[in-house]
C-alpha cells in the first residue's frame, strides 16, 4: 500500500488534476477494505462514487505540487491508517471549493463548500478554525461532510 500511494504522487501533475483525483478514488476503491477501518462508513460511500467531472477542483490557495510531495515523503513509512487519512484529506484538498468569502470566526482562511453526505445540506467551513454555517447561522460541526458538488457549489456561489 505505501510503495502504491508514493507511487502515485510521484506521478502528480497538475494539469492532469481530474485524473490524479480518479486515480485516487480508485486507490480507495482498491483498498475499500482498510479504509473501512479509519473513515467513517457513510463517508467512505460517498468518496468512493466521486467523480473529479463534478466537482470544481484545485480552487484552494494550496500549492497541490508542494503538498502532495511532503505527502509523498511521508507515506513512504506510514501506517495504513495515515495513508487513509492522507489520501481522504487529499481529496477534500482538491475537490472542496474554496469561495472568496473570509472566515467571519478568524477572518484567516477563506471559507469552503461542503455537503452533507446525503446532499441535503449545504455547508460553509473554515479549514482553519472549523466553523460552519448552514446558511448564516453558526451550527456545530457535523461528524460527516464531504465536498460539496458542481451543482452544490452553484446554489450557494450564484
Amino acid at each position: 500500500m505505501n510503495n502504491e500511494i508514493v507511487s502515485l504522487y510521484g506521478n502528480f501533475n497538475k494539469d492532469g488534476l481530474a485524473l490524479f483525483t480518479n486515480k485516487l478514488i480508485c486507490f480507495i476503491n482498491k483498498h475499500e477494505k482498510i479504509f473501512s477501518k479509519f473513515v467513517f462508513k457513510d463517508t467512505l460511500n460517498a468518496i468512493r462514487k466521486f467523480d473529479a467531472a463534478d466537482f470544481y477542483l484545485g480552487t484552494s490557495e494550496d500549492n497541490l505540487e508542494v503538498v502532495i510531495s511532503h505527502y509523498s515523503r511521508q507515506m513512504k513509512n506510514a501506517t495504513e491508517e495515515r495513508i487513509c487519512y492522507n489520501v481522504v484529506h487529499l481529496i477534500w484538498d482538491i475537490a472542496g471549493f474554496m469561495t472568496q468569502k473570509v472566515c467571519p470566526s478568524c477572518q484567516d482562511e477563506n471559507l469552503k463548500i461542503a455537503s452533507s453526505i446525503d446532499k441535503t445540506k449545504i455547508y460553509k467551513t473554515c479549514d482553519n478554525c472549523l466553523i460552519t454555517l448552514l446558511g448564516n447561522i453558526f451550527i456545530d460541526r457535523p461528524t460527516e461532510m464531504i465536498p460539496a458538488n458542481k451543482e452544490q457549489v452553484d446554489k450557494v456561489v450564484q
